[in-house]
């Protein structure tokens, strides 16, 4: 962190979850930090409990507003559509978002000759066959959104090789904590709306590898600092995989509800739904010496009282 002190840093998508939990942290070595974030899925909330940061809400596919912020040295770019069955609804707009929108940033970072971290996801591996995966995998999306980061991918490469630009690309599993959204928050969404019943998307034998915010925001700053993380692109997953099926279990078994609540399955999933996401995460352990210490078992007891269900279900 201590590389970062004073640094001027610019976070597209810091209103988000992911985004509020980095920026929460760079606080720490920096008063110059910009949050840039439309507050389409980012919230208020976040920004408000950010308050020594500098807010500009604004869309990055707006050129012209991002280009009037002020001159950068480091840019996160967490901003994205990241809804996968909505990227098969509105392909064009989840294009327009992660495509265009990612080259508008790396215009942005050209202009001010900024370093630029870019936070990909494993959707571009699509349905691997190889497990656990390793970042040379290579392509094969199996959705608009999985397409779409392939191609901001692909051009943060084009402005490295070009442009010579600083881009460290990350690919995130499936990252959960406080504040999170995704399946372990519709899990509990469900249960307080109804205790007696659970029902998961799919055949619940879909399989995840879940991995701890804050592991994930000191892979950020790693790839932000580290020499060795200059051009490169590094897995940032738990390196294990829970089915989701196992991960409700799990959820039930900390409110006392495993013999109460009756678990269905749809059975069908949605378009682009994806098997198993497992990552190979040596590559980042030994290049930028990181390492994640929170595991989920961990940590869902602490999400779940951070939403005060435990006093509604455990005496």
């Amino acid at each position: 962190m201590e590389q970062l002190k004073d640094k001027k840093i610019l976070v597209t998508g810091g209103a988000g979850f992911i985004g509020f939990h980095l920026c929460k942290k760079l606080l720490d070595s920096t008063p110059n930090l910009t949050i840039y974030d439309n507050l389409s899925s980012g919230k208020l909330k976040n920004v408000n409990d950010l308050a020594k940061a500098n807010f500009i809400k604004g869309d990055i596919l707006n050129l012209k507003k991002l280009y009037s912020t002020a001159k950068t040295e480091l840019i996160f770019h967490l901003a994205a559509q990241v809804v996968v069955p909505y990227s098969m609804e509105n392909p064009i707009e989840d294009f327009e978002t992660n495509a265009r929108g990612t080259l508008n940033v790396l215009e942005k970072a050209r202009k001010d000759d900024a370093k630029l971290v870019f936070a990909s996801s494993a959707a571009v591996y699509g349905n691997p066959a190889k497990f656990p995966t390793p970042e040379d995998y290579g392509f094969n999306p199996f959705s608009c959104y999985g397409l779409s980061k392939v191609v901001g991918e692909q051009y943060c490469k084009m402005y490295m090789n070009q442009y010579g630009l600083d881009i460290t690309i990350l690919r995130f599993a499936n990252v959960y904590g406080s504040r999170c959204h995704g399946v372990i928050s519709d899990f509990l969404d469900k249960i307080q709306e109804n205790p007696a019943k659970l029902e998961i998307i799919g055949t619940g034998l879909q399989s995840r590898d879940f991995v701890h915010v804050s592991d994930v925001v000191d892979a950020l700053i790693l790839a932000a600092v580290g020499e060795n993380a200059l051009g490169q692109t590094f897995n940032v997953g738990f390196g294990k995989t829970t089915k989701i099926i196992d991960l409700a279990k799990m959820i039930l078994k900390i409110l006392n509800l495993l013999d109460k609540t009756v678990v269905t399955t749809t059975n069908v999933s949605w378009q682009g739904d994806i098997g198993t996401i497992w990552f190979d995460i040596s590559k980042a352990q030994k290049e930028l010496q990181w390492h994640p210490r929170i595991s989920l078992e961990d940590n869902l007891r602490d999400i779940i009282r951070e939403r005060k269900m435990l006093d509604e279900h455990i005496g």
